[in-house]
C-alpha cells in the first residue's frame, strides 16, 4: 500500500478502488532434517572397545550440536559436523577394520603405535573439535548472560558480576 500513488490510496479511501490483497503469512520454520544414519556399523567387533566408545560419543556429540546449529542457522557449523559424521569418522574406522589383524604389527613397527593408540588418537582429536564447536555455539549463550545481568544490575542497583 506504501508504494500506491496518492490517487490509489484517494479511491481505496472512498470506497472506490479494491483493497490490494493481503501479503500470505510467513512461512512457518521448518524443522530441521533429521540426520542421515551413519554409513559404519559402530557394532563392527573388528573396533576395539575403546575405540567404539569414543566413536559413540562422538555420533551423540554431533547429533547434538547439529541440533544447536540448526536452531541458530548456521550452516557452515552444520556442514562440518555432516562432515565429521558421515565422512571422516566413518573413513577412519573403516581404514582401521580395513587393516588385516595379522598385518597391524607393521603399524607399530613404522610409528612406534599400535594401531587402536593412533586410532583412539584421532578420535580424540575429533572430540576435541567437537567441544570448539560447543564452545563456539555456548559464547553468544554466555554474552547474552552477561548482557542480561549488566542489565539487572543497572537498573536495579550494582553488585559484583562475574562477568566485570
Amino acid at each position: 500500500m506504501a508504494n500506491d500513488g496518492f490517487f490509489q490510496r484517494l479511491l481505496r479511501a472512498l470506497g472506490f478502488a479494491a483493497e490490494p490483497p493481503a501479503p500470505p503469512p510467513p512461512a512457518e520454520p521448518r524443522p530441521a532434517p533429521a540426520p542421515p544414519r551413519l554409513n559404519f556399523d559402530l557394532n563392527d567387533e573388528r573396533i576395539p572397545d575403546s575405540s567404539r566408545d569414543l566413536a559413540m560419543l562422538i555420533v551423540n556429540q554431533v547429533a547434538d550440536l547439529e541440533e544447536r546449529a540448526a536452531k541458530r542457522g548456521l550452516t557452515t557449523e552444520l556442514k562440518e559436523l555432516d562432515r565429521i559424521r558421515s565422512v571422516h569418522l566413518p573413513r577412519l574406522l573403516q581404514s582401521y577394520v580395513d587393516i588385516p589383524p595379522e598385518h597391524r604389527a607393521e603399524v607399530f613397527r613404522e610409528t612406534g603405535r599400535s594401531a587402536s593408540f593412533q586410532l583412539n588418537e584421532r578420535l580424540e582429536k575429533m572430540t576435541a573439535r567437537l567441544r570448539e564447536i560447543s564452545k563456539m555455539l555456548a559464547r553468544d549463550n554466555v554474552n547474552a548472560f552477561s548482557t542480561n545481568i549488566g542489565f539487572i544490575d543497572r537498573q536495579y542497583g550494582s553488585q559484583e558480576s562475574p562477568f566485570d
